[in-house]
């Protein structure tokens, strides 16, 4: 029980390190970036924090995966590591994925020494697109390989996520304290402008991605309530409506409301923002709560895989 749950924590912090990157990243392009060497430094120690959970996370991960191909207790993979690395599909990705991290890693030692310009911001945004698809390919959907549709189309599913709650996570517990502490109302309202567009966007691409991987992964529409794999999937499908509904409601009223605040010269407090504030936490409950689901149901074995 308990190596079940190291191995579901593991597995939460790789997909939550992956969209606190992703979401830094896209930060730094276009949603928002730094405005003082204070924010600079700031996002220096995120990155580095995001880069050390996703290591930790990884080895959990490879410490499992050897665990579960050698048929021994977790404890006792040491010997086995060795021989998954060298001789397994999820071994070869495995190193893929740790020659990407020394990519990222090497461009965060880069901007930490005084790199700066577009191109650290596309390496780690390879870097992560990378990671993105070789995380898909070890899972479900990568059965059949890499570069199947399945697995391309799951890979698009989880940068959508990742796109959408790493940017919630940001901007509730990073980006809007920091403008809120500045008294910067043009920055708030452009900010959260940019987000909403963001999160829309994001969305869409995990509604259609999705879809098509309930569809690919049921088999049969019975399945969603006859089987324990579609009853955790319509736990992550309500979860993630209540994130569409905190979403929505941001976007067509307290986004309107915080553009008219900031356009208003005789404004008095900063209520539509503080609103708009524990929303966005709330949402970002939701989205870990969702990375929960989504572990526990690739963990599990989909019907049309039981079918075959």
């Amino acid at each position: 029980m308990i190596f079940d749950s190291i191995s579901i924590i593991g597995a939460v912090l790789d997909y939550a390190s992956l969209a606190f990157i992703l979401a830094l990243v896209l930060a730094g392009m276009w949603l928002a970036p730094a405005e003082s060497s204070a924010d600079v430094i700031q996002r220096r120690y995120l990155l580095l924090t995001a880069l050390i959970i996703s290591a930790l996370s990884a080895i959990i991960d490879l410490i499992f995966r050897s665990a579960a191909l050698a048929d021994v207790p977790p404890l006792e993979t040491m010997e086995f590591i060795p021989k998954v690395l060298d001789q397994s599909d999820f071994g070869f990705f495995w190193l893929l994925r740790a020659v990407t991290w020394l990519a990222m890693a090497s461009i965060l030692a880069w901007i930490w020494f005084g790199g700066r310009g577009i191109f650290p911001c596309v390496v780690l945004l390879t870097g992560t697109l990378v990671t993105a698809l070789l995380i898909s390919g070890t899972s479900h959907a990568g059965d059949n390989g890499i570069w199947t549709v399945e697995n391309l189309i799951n890979w698009l599913h989880l940068l959508g996520i990742a796109a959408w709650g790493g940017a919630v996570l940001l901007y509730a517990f990073v980006i809007l304290p920091g403008l809120t502490q500045q008294t910067n109302p043009l920055q708030i309202a452009a900010t959260v402008s940019r987000l909403s567009s963001l999160a829309t966007g994001a969305l869409g691409v995990v509604i259609i991605t999705g879809v098509f991987n309930s569809w690919r992964q049921l088999g049969e529409i019975s399945n969603l309530w006859n089987s324990d794999y579609g009853q955790m999937l319509l736990i992550k499908l309500a979860l993630v409506s209540i994130m569409m509904t905190i979403g929505a409601l941001n976007r067509f009223y307290f986004v309107p409301q915080i553009e008219l605040w900031h356009k208003d010269k005789n404004r008095q407090g900063t209520k539509p923002v503080q609103i708009f504030h524990r929303l966005l936490r709330v949402d970002s409950i939701v989205f870990i709560t969702i990375l929960i689901a989504a572990v526990i149901l690739g963990m599990q074995s989909p019907p049309s895989h039981d079918a075959m």
